[in-house]
């Protein structure tokens, strides 16, 4: 009985550390959580340099007319992307998770592709899904480091094939 009991405490005492630090992975993943957050309000407001602020130097961005290397091609892609002031991306997180080390994690979220009306009201024109992997710097900031989307499908009698 002794020795369950001895293996049973050293169970518990060797889970303590993961324990311990459970509340630092939720505050990192919760960090994560709202530089995503950030990241959309940043392109709102700025369009194509508030979306590619948050791109690290080397990142990857794919998109449907390829891949972008480095934040130059991003801009570039995005720069047109955004130029139409009639349309606009909106998206937010729905989920987060950290590597062991905590300095990779990648979101989940939804987003859409919304259009400015002829009476002044956004319609959506498109939603979709996207994951993106983010590396924490050396200042404790969050950088994307790969950023991938996909449309939906339209619905079975919206016509379009």
């Amino acid at each position: 009985m002794r020795r369950v009991w001895a293996v049973g405490l050293g169970l518990v005492l060797a889970g303590a550390p993961a324990c311990a630090r459970r509340p630092e992975v939720e505050a990192a993943r919760a960090e994560l959580m709202a530089a995503d957050r950030a990241f959309a309000e940043a392109t709102a407001r700025r369009g194509a340099e508030g979306w590619t602020s948050y791109f690290a130097e080397d990142a990857r961005q794919f998109h449907t007319r390829g891949v972008s290397i480095g934040t130059a091609q991003i801009r570039e892609a995005m720069t047109r992307a955004f130029a139409d002031t009639t349309r606009r991306l909106v998206w937010r997180p729905v989920y987060a998770e950290l590597g062991r080390s905590a300095d990779l994690g990648y979101t989940i979220g939804r987003w859409e592709s919304r259009a400015l009306g002829k009476d002044g009201g956004w319609t959506v024109e498109g939603t979709g899904s996207y994951v993106t992997i983010w590396r924490r710097r050396g200042d404790g900031s969050w950088k994307v480091a790969v950023d991938i989307g996909n449309q939906d499908a339209p619905p079975p009698d919206s016509g379009r094939h």
